[in-house]
């Protein structure tokens, strides 16, 4: 085992501020330019277009959303190996990551032409929506999920890179492939005229583009690390597997369990009609990009929760400084979201939904929600951070059992409460679900005790 004396150093306000500034920036950064690719494609193509790219949009969004749990896994394992100094595991991880995110890409590419159908099926038939945006719907998607193993390999990388404290990398590749996405966007579809097929293409050469950018940082890390990949490395991934598999299991299962809450958290809304459905959305997805500024400390924890545990000695005392600090950014980065909202929300809404006069149904009706979404980044902070401590301890069946007992309040409390309340019970229900997901973390803390024995006084 190839080993560096030097251990890990404890949390400070500031370099816990350090890796989280750049993991939240670059959280935010592709739905943000994605307004880019709506835009553009709106200047350069028909109504049933940017409408089909939509629905693409949504269904490759949960799919490779749902596959996240590769970034958590091999931030939590990156973050102990680097903090036991042991860099033959480190390497060993990366093999692991980059391995079963191709695998998985490889799988979603052969499986395609199921997925366009199933797609069809869900977002098109026994819906308004038209023949012509199904057809464009099947056209993005085929050409997109081309870029799936880039895209699944790049996000194992990423989760190697910020277990390190490495953020600013992904702060670097996530900017780089999301502008060369928009600036390709706007060459094939408004220069070229290529519609929505040049709009798939160029996010396909995008994420390429950041998977070679981040092969590129791998090798830059390396060279602190022992250099480059080697036969022994694979050998130690290989025998590693079948643990890696467990923990990318239970973190799988964590966030498909997520996904299906928040989707159905709009199909329980549609009981209501179009109006409050509409929003819903909009304020779900206000909420949605707001709380990913919440990502950077979480990445935080995941990082030094990670090496305070693969540390030889003085854990408790890294491990201690590690939550408290992260948990403290945390806490203030999510009254600041919910502060921002209180007071800025109507102008936002306003801004996002139009004051027009065929919009003011709409904003009136989300305005009569928006007290929900506003407190929202309390809970979600709480849920955040935990998750990036038992991730960064690598505790995947906690991780999963908390999130199954929330969810079954969740689905509890919305049956029985939007009979009474309508749709504020709804929203309500939601909430606490993200306080349950934090408080089931909580009963689940002392299971921490036996990770922060030092090994020699074990």
């Amino acid at each position: 085992m190839e080993t560096r004396s030097s251990g890990p150093q404890a949390a400070t306000l500031l370099s816990a501020w350090i890796v989280a500034w750049p993991a939240s920036l670059a959280a935010i950064i592709f739905p943000l330019l994605g307004l880019i690719d709506t835009a553009v494609l709106a200047r350069g193509a028909d109504t049933q277009v940017l409408a089909g790219a939509s629905l693409a949009g949504a269904v490759l969004a949960i799919l490779y959303w749902t596959f996240g749990f590769l970034r958590m896994s091999l931030s939590g394992l990156a973050a102990q190996a680097l903090g036991s100094g042991d860099d033959s595991r480190l390497r060993a991880h990366l093999i692991q990551g980059v391995f079963f995110g191709a695998a998985i890409g490889i799988a979603l590419l052969a499986l395609s032409h199921p997925i366009g159908l199933a797609a069809q099926t869900v977002m098109i038939d026994g819906t308004s929506a038209s023949v012509g945006a199904g057809e464009a719907m099947r056209d993005y998607i085929r050409v997109r999920i081309i870029g799936a193993p880039a895209v699944l390999a790049t996000v194992a990388i990423l989760g190697w890179l910020s277990g390190q404290a490495r953020t600013t990398l992904l702060l670097l590749i996530t900017t780089v492939t999301a502008l060369t996405n928009a600036g390709l966007s706007i060459l094939f579809v408004l220069n070229f005229g290529w519609g929505i097929e040049g709009l798939a293409a160029a996010t396909v050469i995008a994420e390429v583009t950041g998977l070679a950018l981040a092969v590129a940082s791998v090798a830059w890390v390396l060279r602190g690390h022992g250099g480059w990949l080697r036969a022994d490395d694979v050998r130690a991934a290989r025998q590693g597997l079948t643990s890696v598999l467990g923990l990318n299991r239970d973190i799988f299962l964590r966030t498909l369990i997520l996904t299906t809450v928040i989707s159905s958290f709009t199909w329980l809304g549609a009981d209501f009609g179009d109006l409050t459905l509409a929003a819903n959305h909009v304020l779900l997805n206000l909420l949605l990009t707001a709380t990913l500024l919440l990502d950077g400390a979480a990445i935080a924890a995941e990082t030094f929760v990670g090496q305070a545990l693969g540390a030889p000695s003085d854990r408790k005392r890294l491990f201690r400084a590690a939550w408290q600090k992260t948990s403290i950014i945390a806490g203030s980065m999510a009254m600041a979201l919910t502060l921002s909202l209180a007071l800025f929300g109507q102008t936002i809404l306003s801004a996002t939904i139009g004051d027009g006069p065929g919009n003011q149904e709409l904003l009136s009706e989300a305005l009569r929600y928006l007290p929900w979404a506003a407190i929202s980044p309390l809970a979600v902070g709480i849920a955040f951070q935990l998750d990036g401590v038992f991730i960064g301890a690598t505790r995947g069946p906690a991780l999963r059992n908390g999130m199954a007992a929330a969810s079954i309040l969740y689905i509890a409390s919305a049956l029985g409460l939007m009979p009474i309340w309508q749709n504020h019970g709804l929203w309500f229900a939601f909430l606490l679900f993200m306080v349950a997901r934090g408080l089931g973390l909580i009963l689940l803390w002392r299971g921490f005790e036996p990770l922060l024995a030092d090994p020699q006084r074990t």
